[in-house]
């Protein structure tokens, strides 16, 4: 009798019955942690996060804020101001650099057929300037992640000193 005749008359079982409840009981669980990972509670700042979102905005109340937006909703929190318009001032030189380096390498690549030298030192420093300014985006996201970690801060003070 072969192997499928067996499992179509029940003498074979593949899987004891204790497993698949097992296995179901773990994939319902890990469906309720998924969904549960993106909630947070109201009021509360959040970095926003998703596939597209760079750590650079931050959500309030549900609505999407740049750094200097959200450093004009910290009216009442000092440290997470400061970090806001920190990580704003960062971003915009940093977007500054960046064209200034991508400018210097699109020079160097028209430079290259006529002084190659000159076309290599010009590619050169532009890439150093688009380096420049990809290192200084990692710095915006810590500043933007420690600026909602205070105003998280303030607003819990705030409200356990008023109750």
């Amino acid at each position: 009798m072969t192997t499928q005749a067996r499992l179509h008359r029940g003498e074979l079982k593949v899987f004891p019955m204790s497993f698949v409840r097992i296995a179901i009981w773990m994939f319902t669980m890990w469906c309720f942690t998924m969904t549960c990972i993106g909630q947070h509670l109201e009021g509360e700042m959040v970095v926003k996060s998703g596939l597209f979102a760079n750590g650079t905005r931050v959500v309030l109340h549900g609505e999407t804020l740049r750094p200097g937006q959200a450093a004009g909703r910290c009216s009442s929190c000092i440290e997470a101001r400061e970090l806001f318009l920190r990580a704003k001032r960062i971003r915009a030189w940093s977007w500054v650099i960046g064209n200034l380096g991508i400018a210097e390498s699109a020079l160097g690549i028209t430079k290259l057929e006529d002084a190659v030298v000159l076309g290599t030192f010009h590619a050169a420093i532009g890439g150093g300037l688009i380096t420049w300014a990809a290192e200084r985006d990692v710095t915006v996201r810590r500043a933007v992640r420690e600026g909602v970690d205070a105003y998280n801060r303030c607003q819990f003070m705030r409200d356990f000193m008023r109750n």
